[in-house]
């Protein structure tokens, strides 16, 4: 249950001879997402003119929770046909307060949190705490006053080089280990598709906007 809450930068790596006929188009940093069974998945693809790349996946999920004692009730929230939200069936997590620390158990596994702000006295668990994911990832959980609970987690995060031709990206991946993979993209309206598995839609990705040096 507490693996749901819990779901870089590199040197020395070879610069890549690729195809010049996209770099002023797909250079730069590219963020879109995707929804499914109450998750959100975040997509963040940086695309270096040096031919390097970096790649992180962040999951968002949302859940109600209501507190009794030390004991956290946690239902996750998911929309039904008419897009309107419900929650699925509650799960219990054990609190424990330790000054700006919060251990999290539940079964087996436990989870620490650090209170990142400001302590509501009368309601200690209000606000945002960060956190390690069993993957060493960082997470975040937000504890709103109206009852929700939304949980950040980095699931996912590869860098290494590329190149393109002929509407494909080659990703040869360096970190955290050697892996090749090939993906199908297109230019559409400012957009690019991104097509991760012929049986998905595409993911569409927006460039982020630029960020000038500061003078």
């Amino acid at each position: 249950m507490l693996a749901g809450l819990s779901a870089v930068g590199f040197t020395g790596v070879p610069r890549a001879s690729r195809s010049i006929e996209n770099d002023s188009t797909l250079t730069g940093e590219w963020r879109g997402e995707t929804y499914a069974d109450g998750t959100t998945a975040q997509f963040t693809l940086n695309l270096f003119p040096n031919g390097t790349y970096s790649r992180k996946v962040v999951t968002v999920s949302e859940f109600g929770w209501t507190l009794q004692g030390d004991m956290l009730m946690l239902a996750p929230a998911v929309a039904n046909e008419e897009g309107q939200l419900t929650y699925g069936k509650a799960s219990v997590v054990r609190l424990h307060f330790t000054g700006d620390s919060l251990i999290a158990t539940a079964g087996k596994e436990s989870l620490t949190l650090r209170r990142v702000t400001a302590l509501v006295e009368d309601l200690p668990l209000l606000g945002r705490w960060e956190g390690q994911s069993d993957l060493n990832e960082g997470l975040t959980q937000d504890f709103t006053a109206d009852g929700r609970l939304i949980v950040s987690v980095a699931v996912s995060r590869e860098a290494g080089y590329y190149t393109v031709s002929d509407g494909v990206i080659s990703f040869a991946e360096q970190i955290p280990q050697p892996g090749r993979k090939r993906t199908r993209f297109r230019l559409e309206d400012g957009k690019m598709l991104l097509f991760i598995a012929p049986e998905l839609p595409p993911i569409e990705l927006t460039r982020a906007p630029r960020v000038s040096p500061v003078s």
